[in-house]
């Protein structure tokens, strides 16, 4: 099972050129705070290597090369110590962060702005929140096509992948989940997004720490939330679920009725235990028969598989093996297909030489979205 590996620089901002969409009045739950830099790892400690115009930072005073030492008088000696210590603040709050530049120690204290909210291609973004559990709320991210008034629409729920990762995304909109999100919401198509509790805007404990039932329990608010907006067709609505968010999918589809599911990179099982999440989780999710679910999905299902993606856990074998617990039941409605020098992480390699340990390094491409949009519109 892949875990995602974490890189020696972090950006914490970039610059957006459009007029980002507010989110409603009627949604309490604040946005996340926005400081606007890139740090990186230097022999003098966290090196800031860009400072995004009109950002917390900038207004401030921060300035490229300028050295982070602490942040609210917490030492900060990597650059995943300081986007943590930041991550902890909401938009609106203050920060204190100690800096030297050249020889000179100073301290600045500024209020941090909201992050940016994304843009996306015929569509409006709102963000929203569901309830996952009892006093956890977690951020939805919905998108709506432009169109005349009143109108509904096809609809997409994405089950992410199995990390801790954020999937919300304004400064790189064309990659990875993000991106294929976007690749469909842009044509036509009502989305959804719901981050983890404890990632991004989410309220709740770490994401580290949850167990399998949480995570579900944000994923079913959303479904619900989704199938009831007005803006959504409910005869029309499908579960998009990538990596081990595929393993989620079949459980949804036996409480919710959907039109169809299309998963890529996925497991046939719960998985094994891999860093990032807790023992719960592992526990929780291995009492789950996920053959069962499949089997009485009772919906279309297209099982996506890239050519270079060979982990044990996520192979052509477990694939394969997943059509066949849909067919058990509904013998033709599942569709298998595999995807030519496409890897885990869907780019694209000349050779599985190449493609190895190079998850997302290859070349960008349209494959994926084009064979689920053929689905999601009837054509496969």
């Amino acid at each position: 099972m892949r875990i995602p590996v974490r890189i020696g620089v972090l950006v914490l901002g970039t610059v957006l050129t459009a007029q980002s969409i507010q989110p409603q009045e009627s949604d309490p739950l604040p946005r996340r705070g926005y400081f606007g830099v890139g740090v990186e790892k230097s022999d003098a400690g966290v090196r800031v290597f860009v400072v995004t115009p009109g950002s917390t930072a900038s207004g401030a005073g921060v300035l490229v090369g300028d050295v982070i030492q602490a942040i609210n008088g917490r030492a900060t000696n990597s650059p995943e110590a300081v986007v943590a210590a930041i991550g902890t603040h909401k938009s609106g709050e203050f920060i204190r962060i100690d800096l030297k530049r050249g020889e000179e120690r100073r301290t600045i204290e500024a209020e941090l702005k909201p992050y940016p909210d994304e843009q996306m291609a015929n569509a409006r973004v709102h963000y929203g929140s569901v309830v996952a559990v009892p006093g956890v709320r977690v951020r939805t991210i919905l998108s709506i096509p432009t169109g005349p008034p009143n109108s509904r629409f096809p609809a997409v729920l994405l089950i992410q992948g199995g990390g801790c990762g954020s999937i919300d995304s304004p400064f790189n909109v064309s990659v990875a989940q993000p991106g294929l999100v976007h690749a469909i919401g842009s044509q036509g198509f009502v989305t959804m997004r719901v981050e983890k509790p404890g990632v991004g805007d989410s309220e709740g404990p770490d994401c580290e720490a949850i167990g399998f039932d949480e995570e579900l329990s944000a994923y079913r608010a959303a479904l619900r939330s989704l199938r009831l907006h007005p803006s959504v067709d409910p005869q029309q609505l499908y579960l998009v679920g990538i990596s081990l968010g595929g393993v989620f999918a079949p459980i949804l589809a036996v409480e919710t009725k959907v039109a169809g599911i299309t998963v890529y990179g996925t497991l046939a099982g719960p998985p094994p235990p891999y860093p990032g999440r807790s023992d719960r989780f592992f526990k929780e999710f291995g009492a789950v028969d996920v053959a069962a679910a499949w089997a009485k999905s009772a919906t279309r299902v297209q099982v996506l598989h890239g050519e270079y993606d060979t982990d044990p856990y996520t192979n052509r074998n477990a694939h394969e093996q997943i059509a066949r617990m849909v067919d058990t039941s509904a013998a033709g409605s599942a569709q298998y297909r595999e995807l030519p020098g496409l890897d885990h992480c869907w780019t694209r390699h000349v050779s599985l030489e190449a493609s190895r340990d190079r998850c997302g390094q290859g070349e960008p491409t349209s494959a994926l979205a084009d064979a689920m949009l053929a689905f999601l519109r009837g054509r496969e």
